[in-house]
């Protein structure tokens, strides 16, 4: 069944929210998808109403995906990091493009072509946020890391994964020298919500730098002993 653009974004949207926070509330689903909150609720009672119901929503209580929206986002998700990996990769576009140009591109692909990008790219596992990519079944392996505000000061860890939910963040991380496979030190993190300080390894040297929480929460790392 074809959705429209706008049911796709929020189809999109709302999976990541309640992966990450167990369900979508109307106020991060505006902050992420850049309206007002008065017109996510508009459209989320639309779309709840709207059969098959792809979500369910409970004034004051969010918004969670039925098993039919899950899979519907499922499938945007696919299309969106395997159109990513191929611009990255065979056009050789920078992380923060890909995601631009997969934003808008992801709504008019065909199962067909989506299918032949895959094999075209055999099959990769992770697009290059390091997000992981689902099959044609839907299955999808669990993302890897754990943010790096989870990590206590004085633990050496390594980027694995980035969630690009921010506009301009991926650049600003490139600005940062950060990237997947980076490797550094959580040096120290301020009380109430304050930047996260690293020490960077930069080949034989080391440099630190301050990120907002923001962006730490969306960087995610493995410990590294």
């Amino acid at each position: 069944m074809m959705h429209s653009d706008a049911v796709e974004d929020y189809l999109k949207a709302i999976y990541g929210l309640q992966e990450r926070e167990g369900v979508a509330r109307t106020g991060a689903l505006a902050r992420q998808l850049g309206i007002t909150a008065g017109s996510v609720t508009e459209m989320i009672k639309r779309m709840a109403r709207t059969p098959p119901p792809l979500i369910s929503y409970r004034q004051h209580h969010g918004v969670t995906l039925t098993a039919r929206g899950r899979k519907a986002a499922v499938a945007i998700i696919r299309r969106h990091r395997l159109l990513e990996t191929f611009l990255h990769q065979v056009l050789g576009l920078g992380w923060e493009a890909v995601h631009q140009e997969a934003e808008t591109l992801e709504h008019h692909l065909s199962e067909r072509l989506v299918g032949a990008i895959d094999r075209h790219l055999s099959y990769p596992r992770s697009d290059p946020h390091g997000e992981p990519i689902p099959d044609p079944s839907g299955h999808m392996s669990a993302p890897a890391g754990v943010p790096l505000t989870g990590l206590e000061e004085k633990t050496a860890f390594r980027m694995v994964r980035v969630e690009p939910s921010l506009e301009g963040m991926l650049d600003y991380l490139d600005e940062l020298g950060l990237g997947l496979g980076t490797t550094g030190t959580v040096v120290g993190k301020a009380p109430f919500g304050g930047p996260v300080t690293l020490r960077i390894s930069d080949g034989g040297s080391h440099r630190e730098t301050a990120i907002g929480r923001e962006i730490a929460d969306r960087i995610f790392v493995v410990p590294v002993l």
